[in-house]
């Protein structure tokens, strides 16, 4: 697949899943539709729970609210009513986040990392989410310099090669 010369957009477009429309929108600091898609899929799991346990404190807080009797009862309830709140506001930025998916940018060297359970590329000491499928069929390293445009949760959006200027 890649040799000892560095690879163009359009193979790393079919290697990584990326049209070349979704690497303009990258570079200008947006992602596609397809790409917002895949990022509230993955992060959908984690507002869920998320999201469970709250209505879990809420539930615990009024089952145990009318039994406080001491002050040792009313502070353990008052850190129960702050972890709620805290959890909350955690779930409120995660949907932020979700909501505008910024786009982040590395520079650097290609490789694939992690392992089959967690499979990844690094780019620039950025280690990237990326699919298994996708990950098997990687080589070990990609000669050259790389610019990865990933989203939130480190997922990688679209990647080109470098100028010898960054």
């Amino acid at each position: 697949m890649v040799g000892s010369t560095q690879p163009d957009v359009a193979e790393l477009g079919r290697s990584f899943g990326f049209t070349p429309e979704e690497l303009a929108l990258n570079r200008a600091g947006r992602v596609s539709d397809r790409q917002r898609q895949t990022i509230i899929f993955r992060c959908v799991g984690y507002v869920v729970r998320g999201v469970a346990l709250v209505v879990l404190i809420v539930t615990l807080a009024a089952a145990v609210a009318p039994t406080l009797h001491t002050e040792w009862q009313t502070a353990l309830f008052a850190a129960l009513c702050l972890l709620g709140l805290l959890i909350a506001g955690l779930l409120f930025r995660a949907a932020v986040v979700i909501r505008r998916s910024p786009v982040h940018i590395a520079t650097g060297s290609l490789s694939r990392s992690g392992d089959a359970r967690h499979p990844a590329v690094t780019v620039g000491g950025v280690t990237l989410r990326i699919s298994f499928r996708r990950w098997k069929r990687l080589p070990a390293a990609y000669p050259g310099t790389f610019r990865a445009y990933y989203g939130p949760e480190l997922n990688l959006l679209s990647l080109e090669p470098a100028a010898k200027d960054d």
